[in-house]
């Protein structure tokens, strides 16, 4: 009995021993617990979060602006047409006014013929060709071509002219022009157009040189 007892007893304080040897160690050489290392795998995981997706911003759709229509000017009235005066063809004593170039009706040949107006010239001038000079019942007659057309005329009087013995035949044609209707005296010439002189004019018109065909075409 003494002897289990003691047994035990030096067990006991062994173990007591032991603990107190295992004790020291371990205050002596403390473990230095080192801190986990991230394996590789862990280091991408944490490294490889994805940062949110910007948000979409979605622009607003423009709405068309309403058309405005304009306001409904009322419309301009319309101008009167200013009433032109009539161009001033006579005197206020009743006298034709001719200008520099007026358009001759001759009864023969039958056509409008461009004319110069002349108050220097006394005696009016038919510009004409193949003039040539015959008897007809004792009478002197010409005969020419004015306007492309042939022309048979009783001879009034001859010129004679100063420089040689010429003589140029002056026949009568009844001349219109404007309001003028007269069988007048005309000179023949060498040539083409028409002088009207003074025994045209005389008494019956003025000239305004400033103008051209003040009066209209006749027949």
């Amino acid at each position: 009995m003494n002897k289990v007892t003691a047994f035990f007893a030096l067990a006991l304080l062994a173990g007591c021993a032991q603990q107190t040897t295992t004790s020291r160690e371990a205050t002596a050489n403390p473990e230095v617990t080192k801190p986990e290392t991230a394996t590789p795998d862990q280091t991408t995981k944490e490294t490889d979060i994805k940062e949110p997706a910007p948000a979409v911003v979605i622009a607003p759709v423009p709405q068309p602006k309403p058309v405005v229509k304009p306001e409904a000017k009322p419309k301009p009235k319309p101008q009167p047409i200013p009433v032109q005066k009539p161009a001033v063809t006579k005197t206020d004593d009743g006298k034709l006014i001719l200008g520099s170039e007026e358009w001759v009706w001759l009864t023969q040949p039958k056509q409008h013929i461009r004319a110069k107006v002349d108050s220097q010239a006394q005696l009016s001038t038919l510009g004409v060709s193949n003039i040539q000079a015959f008897e007809r019942d004792g009478n002197d007659w010409v005969k020419f071509s004015s306007g492309g057309k042939s022309v048979e005329l009783p001879v009034e009087r001859w010129l004679k002219s100063k420089e040689n013995d010429s003589k140029q035949a002056v026949v009568k044609l009844r001349a219109k022009l404007g309001d003028l209707n007269e069988l007048t005296e005309f000179a023949l010439t060498a040539g083409q157009g028409i002088v009207l002189g003074v025994n045209f004019i005389r008494d019956v018109a003025v000239v305004d040189g400033k103008r051209k065909f003040v009066q209209p075409k006749v027949k």
